[in-house]
């Protein structure tokens, strides 16, 4: 009887320890990812639990992974999965050691609040990576919002937001990006549609919004990379209520290609700038685009076509 007791007392301490397990998992909602082994104050690798967190919401009820008020270090880059959202508190930091895309999103994925850090100084790839194999479109956006990204190494490198369009059939469009500081890196957004590996195919980044963005400090603040129109464009996007902040490493405010953007916004102390340099370039490859910025026309060079941009002087 007493051995009988016993296995049913350790039955039960079981199923105990294990729905103690999944419910702590799962709170009020969302994931914690603490409870797949993240700690966040131990200067530890925390990047395999994140990634664990993130690949058992996709595979069950797609809740939002939360990480609150810490500073969680990175070895490697986090794959954020379809349908997945990435929730930080306000102080939380992801610390990335080592040169790799820190967070890619794959479509109807979601990042908000928190900050990205750069420490190290040999980093070349991009804080926030979308790749055009996401095939983004109207009904599967994702979200980029409130977030902090920002290289803290010291040698402006990489890119804080990085879109690319780069083989064949490729496309990102009608994606919001809102109330994102970039501070610190070569290149604060750019936006890549390479030419397609095959006749007959396009590669276009498109229609996309981006509003109430700072970039701070960084060699190029804003730049578009195409033709200027297909087979790879980068087309109609628009940037609203930005407000650029020159250093004395930054080279230019934007190098803009393709049709039809429209950038409107404040740049700041272009005095850290040389005076015969200019702080915005439309290369070539560029038609139709609308600048509102409150720059003289001698910083402004213009090599396309239709290009607009308003001034100090007007």
């Amino acid at each position: 009887m007493k051995r009988q007791q016993f296995y049913i007392g350790t039955i039960v301490l079981l199923t105990v320890v294990l729905l103690f397990s999944f419910f702590t998992k799962e709170e009020a909602g969302s994931l914690r990812v603490e409870a797949f082994g993240a700690d966040g104050s131990d200067q530890q690798d925390d990047s395999s639990a994140i990634q664990a967190a993130i690949d058992y919401s996709y595979e069950n009820d797609k809740l939002p992974v939360q990480l609150l008020g810490k500073n969680y270090t990175l070895k490697q880059g986090l794959h954020l999965k379809e349908g997945v959202a990435l929730e930080m508190g306000l102080a939380t930091k992801l610390l990335a050691e080592g040169d790799f895309n820190v967070v890619e999103l794959e479509k109807k994925a979601a990042i908000t609040n928190g900050t990205i850090e750069i420490t190290t100084p040999e980093f070349s790839r991009a804080a926030i990576y979308v790749s055009g194999q996401e095939q983004v479109w109207t009904t599967e956006r994702f979200h980029i919002e409130n977030v902090v990204l920002y290289n803290s190494s010291g040698t402006n490198r990489g890119k804080g937001i990085s879109f690319t369009a780069g083989n064949s059939g490729e496309f990102i469009s009608f994606v919001n990006v809102m109330s994102v500081n970039i501070s610190g890196f070569h290149t604060g957004v750019h936006l890549q549609a390479a030419p397609p590996k095959k006749d007959g195919d396009y590669n276009f980044i498109n229609g996309n919004r981006f509003v109430n963005l700072t970039l701070d400090d960084c060699i190029v603040c804003i730049q578009f990379d195409s033709a200027v129109t297909i087979p790879h464009e980068v087309s109609g996007n628009m940037f609203e209520n930005v407000q650029i902040q020159l250093t004395e490493r930054t080279d230019k405010a934007m190098i803009l290609s393709g049709t039809n953007n429209r950038i409107d916004g404040m740049i700041w102390d272009a005095s850290f700038v040389e005076d015969n340099q200019p702080l915005i370039e439309f290369i070539g490859e560029s038609s139709g685009n609308d600048v509102n910025m409150n720059v003289p026309k001698d910083r402004v060079t213009d090599e396309g076509q239709g290009n607009r941009y308003s001034t100090l002087e007007e």
